[in-house]
Parts: structure tokens; C-alpha cells; sequence
């Protein structure tokens, strides 16, 4: 899964892992100025350069943890991204924040969950969301 490359999901925004979140000539190459860091404990690698904004969600890959808390949140992020790309990322960019790209297009395109979930599954086919978050996207839908 680390071996996984950033995916684009729709032209500006982008779904991916530490490793992407990391490399900061790959976010300057695909006009990335707004990063999603969906862990509570990786850094917020280039802050202090000035050139990306963060928004750091809180949050563990398990089965207690409420992710749909923060849907309205980062949709709200994601709107003020002024012409720049978005990277929304977890540690491997497999559940955390799949669950938040899938819900974003459920909201922004009026996807149902199956078909967000398949569109994104095609653009990155290591997406897994764990079984709670599936539930809360339903619940959202």
C-alpha cells in the first residue's frame, strides 16, 4: 500500500498517504495548496513554508471513531480551495481519508454511497474504508 501513487479523484482534489503529504515538490507540481491530514499524529510537513494550508481532522482508523463529525467541516475547507488543489490524506490513504473523499463527492456530485465508493475504488483501487466508516457513509447518504 505504501507503494500506492497520489490519485486524482476530480481535477483539484486528490486522495493519498503520508508519503505524498510528505513530498512537497509533488504538491507544488500538481498545484496542491490545501492538504486534509486525517491523523493525530502526523506532522503537518511544510506549515512553515508558508505555501500550504492545513486542516488536521483528529482521527484513528477503528472501529469507535466518528468520522461523519467532520464531513461538514472539511467540505468547508475544501470550498475555499481557490483554484488550488486539495490533498486529502491519512497515514496509507486507504480508509481515513477515502471515507472523507467519498463522502465529499456524495455531497458535491449527489453520488449515492455505491457509486462514490465504486468512482473512487476506480481511481484508487486500495481504498477500503473499515466497516464503521462504510456505516456512517450510509448513514450519510
Amino acid at each position: 500500500m505504501e507503494n500506492a501513487v497520489i490519485s486524482p479523484i476530480l481535477p483539484f482534489l486528490f486522495l493519498g498517504n503520508e508519503r505524498d503529504a510528505q513530498d512537497l515538490d509533488l504538491l507544488l507540481r500538481l498545484n496542491i495548496g490545501f492538504v486534509v491530514n486525517i491523523t493525530t499524529h502526523l506532522p503537518l510537513y511544510h506549515l512553515d513554508t508558508g505555501l500550504v494550508r492545513y486542516k488536521r481532522l483528529p482521527a484513528t482508523d477503528n472501529s469507535k471513531q466518528n468520522l461523519r463529525q467532520y464531513f461538514e467541516e472539511v467540505f468547508e475547507f475544501i470550498a475555499h480551495q481557490c483554484g488550488r488543489g486539495v490533498l486529502v490524506h491519512c497515514q496509507a490513504g486507504v480508509s481515513r481519508s477515502a471515507t472523507i473523499v467519498i463522502a465529499y463527492l456524495m455531497k458535491h456530485t449527489l453520488m449515492t454511497m455505491t457509486d462514490a465508493y465504486k468512482y473512487v475504488r476506480s481511481r484508487r483501487p486500495i481504498v477500503s474504508p473499515n466497516l464503521n466508516f462504510m456505516g456512517q457513509l450510509l448513514e450519510f447518504e
